[in-house]
């Protein structure tokens, strides 16, 4: 279990599910939220379904012996090899001992017989309508039924939008950028790597900065493998575009609720349209208004619980108008949705549907 979207979705479903008073299992080849996962509640059964393909099918009958003896009623798969497993898993079984199975697609597959698995399931689930459609579109012979929208959920209990931000935290920031002091802060979570935004950003912050003096970008994020290059270029253009006092590069944090809540905005300016936006609906649900482009899950987001928001992809005259008017306000986040009870709840009807 990485921390992507399905291990991450994975994880926060499973306790939702143990809160509720179910009993989670989740098979997979370990990882690093396997110990987070375990600690809420859910049982981990350690098995190598990261495999080269040709072998993972050695483990489709330790998975047909497993779900009898487990006694499973759904299996909920999250990507196509394990999809592909216990879908062969299954259908070995006797059909009075046969769970349910239902897939959930949490990014865009392209066509071809391996991805098609993810369109097999008695129920579908799909994090974004962009995501539907282009379930739709590459396996409408494989669907059984209409992909159902279910939107990632937020553990509003972590992200706790009524909870004060520490005064502690606060004094603390400052002491270590007492730059950040009387400023209002902008806010973009993303990795320090091509495509995310940053340029954009950064001739914003320089547009806007020629017109307010109380303006600050904060750019939090790491950097990826082999980026250190393209994180130097980032810092130089910052120099360039004389915002070396108005812009911090803070790289990861693990503050992102408090930082959430004090910032002014957020942006998530991805040029590559996402399956559905799990950062902008973090930042949604600590009801920070959210900028992002008019692409993919954004757009669906956005539309939804804040569409002053939305910008056209490539304009920056358009991103400096939207910020100057969430700025001068007010403005009203919906957040209505986004939680993971709200998530769970859709799940657990599919679940009874299949």
């Amino acid at each position: 279990m990485d921390a992507s979207p399905e291990g991450r979705a994975t994880l926060e479903l499973g306790q939702e599910l143990v809160r509720l008073g179910h009993e989670s299992i989740v098979v997979s080849a370990g990882g690093e939220l396997k110990d987070r996962l375990v600690l809420r509640g859910s049982r981990h059964v350690d098995m190598p379904l990261d495999r080269r393909r040709v072998l993972a099918l050695r483990l489709v009958r330790p998975l047909r012996r497993l779900l009898l003896e487990l006694d499973v009623d759904v299996v909920h798969a999250r990507a196509p090899l394990p999809a592909w497993l216990f879908h062969l898993a299954i259908r070995g079984l006797p059909e009075a001992q046969r769970p349910k199975f239902v897939t959930s697609a949490h990014r865009v597959y392209k066509g071809g017989l391996f991805n098609s698995v993810m369109a097999a399931g008695q129920q579908v689930m799909a994090v974004s309508e962009f995501v539907a459609a282009q379930l739709r579109s590459e396996f409408s012979k494989k669907l059984v039924s209409t992909p159902e929208i279910v939107p990632g959920g937020i553990n509003t209990r972590e992200l706790d939008r009524n909870a004060p931000v520490s005064g502690h935290w606060h004094q603390r920031l400052l002491n270590d950028f007492p730059q950040l002091e009387g400023r209002n802060w902008l806010l973009l979570p993303a990795p320090l790597a091509p495509g995310m935004g940053h340029q954009q950003f950064l001739e914003m912050l320089s547009a806007l900065n020629r017109q307010r003096g109380d303006i600050f970008g904060l750019v939090v994020g790491e950097v990826p493998p082999g980026g250190d290059k393209y994180a130097r270029k980032l810092e130089q253009l910052a120099l360039d575009l004389d915002l070396s006092g108005r812009v911090l590069f803070m790289g990861p944090r693990r503050d992102m609720r408090e930082l959430y809540a004090s910032a002014r905005i957020t942006y998530c300016l991805n040029e590559t349209p996402e399956a559905y936006g799990q950062t902008a609906a973090e930042a949604l649900a600590m009801h920070c208004p959210v900028i992002g482009y008019d692409l993919g899950g954004m757009a669906e987001l956005l539309q939804k619980h804040f569409p002053l928001g939305l910008v056209h992809p490539g304009d920056p005259e358009s991103l400096l108008r939207v910020t100057l008017a969430v700025l001068d306000g007010p403005v009203q986040v919906e957040s209505s949705g986004l939680s993971l009870e709200s998530m769970s709840q859709q799940v657990l009807s599919l679940y009874a549907r299949a």
